[in-house]
């Protein structure tokens, strides 16, 4: 399992292997916050650099829920220095996109993302981080528990009322067809 290799990993080893594995979804989930790109960009370098500071000292263990939690202090502190409002855009998502889809794929898929991105913004706040933890930054439910600082059994119920709350409006938007559940979650 790669969580038990980066866990067993030298000091250098370590750092390099958890900059491979959360750059892209701790971007992607500071981007929530910031709504622009380089300034999330520059949020993640701050906890890599933080992280490097505390390395040694660092529960291994515990490593995605510590870098999620920085990661979102320093978004907030962002947030809160520019007080202003957050729209997030459609490059974000598509930062992992296969080079194999089509134009029309990759257009519908696009799509699909902004879509769903606006309509995640229409959570409650709760439920928009742990949907976002889960489907943006990919961390399981022990991990956004510990990030969130709440039970597993709550994060359960985040993500359930989250992604049943953003079907219905999915369903709303489509003009009541109905969207496979599987969509909601791949977008």
């Amino acid at each position: 399992m790669r969580g038990e290799h980066v866990l067993m990993a030298a000091p250098d080893t370590l750092f390099l292997e958890t900059l491979q594995r959360y750059e892209r979804p701790l971007i992607r989930y500071a981007h929530g916050y910031t709504g622009d790109l380089e300034e999330a960009r520059d949020i993640v370098q701050d906890v890599f650099v933080k992280l490097s500071q505390r390395l040694h000292t660092l529960d291994h263990e515990r490593l995605a829920p510590w870098l999620f939690t920085v990661c979102r202090n320093r978004a907030l502190d962002h947030q809160r220095k520019h007080r202003r409002l957050v729209v997030m855009e459609t490059e974000t998502l598509d930062l992992e996109m296969s080079a194999d889809a089509s134009p029309e794929e990759e257009l519908d898929r696009a799509e699909t993302a902004a879509a769903l991105r606006k309509l995640i913004e229409t959570l409650p706040a709760r439920q928009q981080e742990a949907v976002r933890l889960k489907f943006i930054a990919g961390l399981d439910y022990q991990q956004i528990s510990a990030a969130m600082k709440t039970s597993i059994g709550n994060v359960g119920y985040l993500i359930h009322h989250g992604v049943a709350a953003l079907r219905v409006k999915w369903q709303a938007a489509e003009g009541g067809q109905g969207v496979p559940h599987e969509r909601l979650v791949a977008a």
